[in-house]
C-alpha cells in the first residue's frame, strides 16, 4: 500500500511540474503538439474533407468549445480535413487538420492563454504561436516551407 501511494504521489507531482513547465516554455509547448500532430494524422483520413461550419459545431457539441475554424482556401492552398480533442500538459485541446499541397497542418486553440509570437522548430516541425482575442494558437507544420508561407498567412488572418 505505501508503495502504490508513493507511485500515485509521483506521478500527479510530475504531471503537475510538466504543466507548470508548459505555461512557461514555447520549447515545450510546441514538442508536445508537435507529438500530437504526428500522432493524429497517423490515426486520420488523410482525404477527407470537412466543412468549417459542421467543424465548429461538432466542437460545440461535443466539447463545449466556441472557436471559429478557418475554412478550406483554394487560394492558399488550404485544405479542412477534420477535427477533434487532443491532450497535453493542462488537458484538452480542441485540434483542427489541415492539408496544404500534401503537407500536414494542424492549428490547436489554448482559450484564456496568452504567449509571446513565436515561430520554432521541434522534432523536424515548425510552431508558430501567436495570440489573439484571449486565445493563444499554435500552427504546426512540417519544417519544409513549400507553400506554408501563403497558408501561415492565412491561417493568422482567419484564427480568430
Amino acid at each position: 500500500m505505501p508503495t502504490a501511494l508513493g507511485v500515485v504521489f509521483l506521478v500527479f507531482t510530475a504531471l503537475a511540474l510538466l504543466s507548470i513547465a508548459t505555461r512557461r516554455s514555447d520549447v515545450l509547448l510546441a514538442a508536445q503538439l508537435t507529438a500530437d500532430h504526428s500522432k493524429c494524422f497517423l490515426m486520420s483520413d488523410r482525404e477527407a474533407s470537412a466543412d468549417a461550419h459542421d467543424v465548429e459545431r461538432m466542437l460545440a457539441d461535443r466539447y463545449g468549445w466556441n472557436i471559429h475554424v478557418p475554412p478550406s482556401s483554394a487560394s492558399a492552398g488550404v485544405q479542412l480535413i477534420g477535427a477533434r480533442q487532443c491532450l497535453y500538459a493542462d488537458g484538452r485541446i480542441p485540434h483542427v487538420m489541415y492539408r496544404v499541397r500534401g503537407q500536414d497542418l494542424s492549428l490547436y486553440v489554448l482559450n484564456g492563454v496568452s504567449r509571446h509570437a513565436s515561430e520554432l522548430v521541434t522534432f523536424g516541425h515548425r510552431s508558430q504561436i501567436w495570440t489573439r482575442n484571449s486565445k493563444t494558437y499554435v500552427l504546426v507544420s512540417s519544417a519544409r516551407t513549400d507553400g506554408l508561407p501563403d497558408a501561415t498567412r492565412y491561417m493568422m488572418s482567419e484564427a480568430y
